[in-house]
C-alpha cells in the first residue's frame, strides 16, 4: 500500500469513528427527530409524526420535536394537535413570534369551539334564537373543523330540545310562543341537514311540522305555519309531511287554495281519489 492509500484509508477510519462517536453521543431523543425529518422527506407523514412523539417523550422540552410535530399535525388535519403543539413551542421559545401569533390563533379556535357549548346552554335555558344564531355563525364562517364539527353535534342534540320546549308551550296553551318554538325547532333541522351536507330532513323533524300546524290551528293563526312549512318543502320538496301539512296551510287561507293544496297533496302521498276531489273543488272556486 503506497503512502497516499495509507492515508486515505486512515482519513476513512477517523471519519467512521467520528461518526460513530457522535451517534454514540446523540441523545435517544434527537434520534427519533432526525428520523422523523427522514420520514417527512419521503412524505411517510404518519410514521414522522410517530418518531416526533418519541422524541418528546424521550425530552419533552425539545423544542424542534415540538415545532415539526405541530407542522406534521397541520398537514394531517389535526388542528387540535397542531394547536396543542404550538402552545408548548411557544412557551419553550418565547422569542419566536411566529410560534406565538399560531398558539393564539389555535388559541382563538378553541374558544370557538367552546362557544357552540354555550350556545347550546342558552338553547336550554331558553335563549333559542341567539343560540342558533351563534351555531350558524360557527358553521357559516369558521375554518376550523373542531369547532365546526361541534357545532352541528349542538345542532343536533338542540332540535329535539326546542320542539320539547315547543310542546310545554303548547301543553300551556301558549299557542303563539308554542308555534315560534316549533319554527325555531324546524330552523335548527334544516341547519343540521344543510351543514351536514344532507338534500333531506331528519325525519325527526316530521312529527314537528305536525305540531307546529295543529298549534297554529288551535290559536287561530294556521297561516303562522305557512312560511316555515314552504322553508321545508323549498329544501326537501318530497318530503311527504311537509307537503302534506303546508297543503292544510294552503286550505286554511282565505281563500282556500285549492288547487295548490291538491298538487301537494299529490306529492305527499294522497290517493288520486282525494287529489281529484281537490282539482275539482279548484275549478269550481
Amino acid at each position: 500500500m503506497t503512502r497516499f492509500a495509507e492515508r486515505a484509508a486512515l482519513a476513512a477510519a477517523l471519519a467512521a469513528l467520528a461518526v460513530a462517536g457522535l451517534a454514540g453521543c446523540m441523545s435517544k431523543a434527537k434520534r427519533h427527530l432526525y428520523a422523523a425529518e427522514d420520514l417527512f422527506e419521503k412524505r411517510d407523514l404518519k410514521g414522522a409524526r410517530d418518531e416526533l412523539k418519541e422524541a418528546i417523550k424521550a425530552d419533552p422540552d425539545l423544542l424542534d420535536a415540538h415545532k415539526s410535530l405541530a407542522h406534521v399535525d397541520e398537514y394531517l388535519g389535526d388542528e387540535e394537535g397542531a394547536g396543542r403543539e404550538y402552545e408548548i413551542a411557544s412557551r419553550l421559545d418565547p422569542s419566536d413570534t411566529k410560534l406565538s401569533n399560531k398558539a393564539h390563533y389555535y388559541s382563538q379556535m378553541r374558544e370557538l369551539q367552546n362557544s357552540a357549548d354555550k350556545a347550546l346552554d342558552d338553547i336550554k335555558a331558553g335563549h333559542v334564537e341567539e343560540g342558533l344564531n351563534t351555531l350558524k355563525s360557527i358553521i357559516t364562517n369558521s375554518k376550523y373543523k373542531p369547532a365546526r364539527d361541534r357545532a352541528v353535534a349542538a345542532l343536533g342534540e338542540a332540535a329535539p330540545l326546542i320542539a320539547h320546549q315547543g310542546d310545554a308551550l303548547n301543553e300551556a296553551k301558549k299557542y303563539d310562543d308554542a308555534v315560534t318554538t316549533y319554527s325555531l325547532a324546524i330552523r335548527a333541522y334544516l341547519m343540521l341537514a344543510e351543514a351536514s351536507g344532507k338534500s333531506q330532513l331528519d325525519p325527526a323533524a316530521g312529527p314537528v311540522m305536525q305540531s307546529l300546524n295543529a298549534a297554529a290551528a288551535a290559536g287561530g293563526a294556521r297561516d303562522h305555519a305557512f312560511s316555515t312549512l314552504n322553508d321545508v318543502v323549498a329544501f326537501d320538496p318530497e318530503n311527504k309531511v311537509a307537503n302534506a301539512e303546508l297543503a292544510k296551510a294552503y286550505l286554511a287561507r282565505q281563500p282556500p287554495d285549492y288547487g295548490t293544496a291538491a298538487d301537494l297533496m299529490e306529492r305527499a302521498g294522497a290517493s288520486d281519489a282525494e287529489v281529484k276531489a281537490m282539482r275539482a273543488r279548484a275549478k269550481s272556486h
